[in-house]
């Protein structure tokens, strides 16, 4: 049996749009299965929290197997990951093609979103990932100075782990006054220079943290093209991604 790692992995697609999809026993099935082979496996325990976490939860069961894992103790898994991918592009030796066909990512996507869809996810994930509305909000001058003072500020923040479980002790980006999108500087009108690998002209998305948190970034990439006289064009109407939404990663982590 050849490890499926050992030559490109094939990714299935996703049938996100039919009702077993987000059947929540046959999800359950999938989640018991896949994180069997994972526990007799375990290198990926350096990843992420999720894996430590599925490994804890199985080594302090009574079975010392998943079987002895309480299925509602799945969603602590499903909580820590955040889709990076890591685990399937670099580590696990039974994507596919391999028959055990273990798709760690897609698994983990599909459980967010039954959990979504069943209404189990909380106002602090809900707010913390919409992230462009929460920019918008906090990139008024006035505002951002409050923001910024209050997400430093000692009594807050345990006020702020206490209401929304963002742990006191993390670390938050600060909000800018002025958004990168408000202060794009347009590109000089310079000819296009065709590379040999490139057309010679740029189009930039800001992102979220680029546009509300650090539009230094942004500025400094606009320089360096400026200085190689590349033209560029901001996207016009840009929007977030929505990769929080997906992730939605555990603040108190």
């Amino acid at each position: 049996m050849r490890e499926g790692n050992l030559e490109a992995p094939t990714r299935h697609p996703l049938d996100w749009k039919s009702a077993a999809f987000y059947d929540e026993g046959k999800a359950f099935e999938e989640l018991k299965r896949v994180f069997d082979i994972c526990h007799g496996c375990r290198p990926c325990v350096n990843l992420c929290t999720a894996f430590p976490t599925l490994f804890d939860l199985v080594d302090a069961s009574s079975t010392l197997e998943v079987d002895g894992v309480a299925k509602q103790d799945y969603w602590k898994v499903v909580d820590q990951c955040y889709l990076c991918d890591t685990c399937y592009m670099t580590k696990c030796p039974y994507v596919p093609p391999h028959p055990w066909n273990v798709d760690f990512l897609h698994l983990m996507l599909r459980a967010k979103a039954i959990k979504f869809r069943t209404g189990e996810v909380g106002l602090r994930d809900k707010l913390l990932s919409s992230t462009d509305a929460m920019g918008k909000l906090a990139t008024i001058p006035v505002v951002a100075r409050m923001v910024n003072a209050v997400n430093k500020n000692g009594f807050s923040r345990t006020l702020l782990d206490q209401t929304l479980g963002v742990h006191k002790d993390r670390e938050l980006p600060e909000y800018a006054s002025s958004t990168f999108r408000s202060s794009f500087q347009e590109s000089k009108s310079v000819p296009v220079k065709d590379g040999k690998n490139t057309p010679g002209k740029v189009a930039i998305f800001s992102t979220c943290y680029v546009n509300y948190n650090e539009p230094g970034m942004g500025h400094d990439l606009l320089a360096v093209l400026a200085h190689n006289e590349i033209p560029y064009v901001l996207v016009e109407k840009e929007a977030c991604c929505g990769m929080p939404k997906l992730a939605r990663e555990g603040m108190r982590s």
